[in-house]
């Protein structure tokens, strides 16, 4: 594996639906990922939390440097979870987003969305918003994605949680090798919508 250095590569719009919710993921994202040049992206929702800042982040580290980068938001903490895992935590406003980028080569991204569906069964207050497996174009030399969605909330205690967790496949490949999730409060769905898509988009790995 190589150690990252600088990679060159702009980010330009993105586009995705949640799916049968038709609740929209997308919006503009920053412009150069490449040079850290930071956008902030408000939540049209006046409930929600502070705007997220934005810049090329780079994660799971290995005896060679970093195995991971993503833009995603800047002043979120930088949480190592080890086997191929990492998160990114705003603890002020209780949100996060949280990768495995070896997920599971042996399966395609609609069955682990399946199984995921699977798995939420009993989940206090759960309602699925919707589903969705669609086609992405990175932004950062990893070709076309296969990115496979599901978008719900669930019960903590007395609030209600939004999640998005979502399987991608990089380079055209259609196996679930990278799990990304965010999740928060739903007056911050928009924004973590916006954060979900910035960092799949943007994801490449050392190969």
């Amino acid at each position: 594996m190589k150690r990252f250095g600088i990679v060159a590569g702009a980010v330009s719009g993105v586009a995705a639906l949640a799916g049968a919710g038709a609740l929209v993921l997308g919006g503009a994202a920053p412009s150069n990922a490449a040079t850290e040049q930071i956008r902030t992206v408000a939540s049209s929702n006046s409930a929600a939390s502070t705007p997220v800042r934005y810049k090329t982040r780079f994660f799971i580290r290995y005896s060679e440097g970093n195995h991971a980068m993503a833009v995603l938001p800047s002043t979120w903490r930088q949480v190592e979870l080890g086997n191929w895992q990492a998160r990114f935590d705003d603890s002020a406003n209780n949100r996060m987003i949280r990768f495995d980028v070896n997920y599971n080569n042996n399966i395609s991204t609609v069955t682990a969305l399946n199984r995921k569906l699977a798995a939420l069964k009993g989940t206090r207050g759960l309602h699925i918003v919707g589903t969705s497996t669609v086609g992405m174009n990175s932004t950062n030399h990893q070709g076309r994605l296969t990115v496979s969605t599901v978008v719900y909330t669930y019960k903590s205690g007395s609030t209600t949680r939004w999640v998005a967790t979502r399987y991608v496949g990089l380079q055209e490949s259609k196996d679930a090798q990278v799990e990304i999730s965010t999740a928060g409060s739903t007056a911050d769905s928009k924004t973590l919508g916006a954060v979900i898509n910035y960092a799949t988009t943007s994801l490449a790995l050392a190969g």
